[in-house]
């Protein structure tokens, strides 16, 4: 019996590694176009859509991965979407024309997209007794990627050339699929689930309060991302460059924070967390907009990532937990409404910054007292039984 419980514990370690691994990917594919982009003939408003057809890839996939996870199973999604984005990867620099890179951008989208439902589903599903903690360790392998794609740019610059820094990242996502065939995955929780009983679960209003809760945390998130730098160049009259380091800040702090929060989110439980996440942003909103100096705003900027680092895959987790059976159904519902609130964030903060830059502070005030607010309703339901 040892042996056998050694042997589970060892599979269960290796398919938590092989996920952090494709969400790792993920991290690379969602912030890789801005760092091509200067690198390809493509200008205007041509090389705008090229920046938001990976996103629409994501956006299509995560609409329709979650059933798919449920029925079939983590494997067969992973290793397509691993060939979609190291075969994209591979193919960009031999193409030239605008057409063919817009194709090859919708397909790693799309790849993206699936790795990131999939790789969260499956965590969740892996990790019952520690969901949000396992989900925020998985953050925090996003977060990695999502530096890895600059950083391999920057560095790379006059000793590589980009097509040799994209084929090394194709070379490593088809590493990442190896190691995916090389797994022995759990079987898919609804195979035999017909296809109308299992979108039954997204009648739950549970759901949707999930999916609200994300929609502001991703809209908040995006809105920070973008608009770290200006803010911190209006308030404190500084260099767009010397800004950069406020985006540099949260970027920082967003990884660091996910990992710290894997460590206490059991201690302090779903709610808690959310609340405490919460509480930090608004704290750092205040700071940033009370203190319009350089220090102000990095230290502002800081404490704005911190908090949002734990809140997103704390949700996750917690959806996980109120819907064990349906978590890929579940997880690629939610997801949808939090990408819709991540396009919806940047454009409100344009339209807040129309009154003064330092206005857009607002907007993670308000998102973060809603995710307040909609933490304590989902826990209020939850404790009168309102969920499956």
């Amino acid at each position: 019996m040892p042996s056998h419980q050694s042997t589970v514990v060892h599979r269960q370690f290796s398919l938590l590694l092989t996920a952090n691994a494709c969400m790792f990917v993920f991290g690379v594919v969602l912030l890789l176009m801005g760092s091509l982009l200067p690198s390809l003939h493509v200008r205007g408003v041509r090389a705008g859509s090229l920046g938001s057809i990976p996103l629409a890839g994501i956006l299509v996939a995560t609409i329709f991965i979650g059933p798919v996870f449920d029925k079939v199973g983590a494997r067969h999604a992973l290793v397509i979407a691993l060939a979609m984005v190291a075969g994209s990867l591979a193919a960009v620099p031999s193409l030239s024309g605008y057409p063919s890179l817009a194709i090859a951008a919708l397909v790693y989208g799309l790849g993206g997209g699936v790795l990131n439902t999939a790789t969260n589903a499956l965590v969740a599903t892996l990790s019952e007794s520690r969901r949000s903690a396992a989900l925020n360790l998985l953050g925090f392998s996003f977060s990695l990627g999502a530096l890895t794609s600059p950083l391999l740019m920057l560095f790379t610059k006059g000793r590589f050339s980009p097509a040799s820094a994209l084929h090394l990242l194709s070379a490593a996502c088809v590493a990442v699929l190896i190691l995916v065939l090389a797994q022995k995955f759990p079987a898919p929780a609804q195979a035999r689930t017909p296809l109308g009983s299992l979108l039954g679960v997204l009648k739950h209003p549970l759901v949707w309060v999930f999916g609200a809760l994300l929609f502001f945390e991703t809209g908040n998130e995006n809105c920070v991302f973008v608009w770290a730098g200006k803010i911190t160049q209006a308030a404190a009259h500084t260099s767009a460059q010397r800004a950069e380091l406020a985006l540099v800040t949260v970027s920082v702090a967003l990884g660091a924070g996910r990992l710290a929060a894997a460590l206490i989110v059991d201690r302090l439980g779903s709610r808690n967390t959310l609340l405490f996440s919460a509480s930090i942003v608004m704290a750092g909103s205040v700071e940033v907009f009370a203190h319009p100096t350089f220090l102000g705003a990095i230290t502002g900027f800081a404490l704005v990532g911190l908090g949002l680092s734990a809140i997103y895959p704390t949700t996750l987790g917690w959806a996980g937990d109120s819907f064990p059976l349906e978590t890929g159904t579940v997880f690629g519902a939610i997801m949808t409404v939090g990408l819709v609130g991540g396009v919806a964030g940047p454009l409100l903060g344009g339209w807040m910054a129309d009154a003064g830059t330092r206005e857009v502070l607002r907007i993670p005030i308000v998102a973060a007292a809603a995710v307040a607010v909609l933490a304590i309703v989902i826990a209020r339901m939850a404790a009168r039984g309102n969920r499956p």
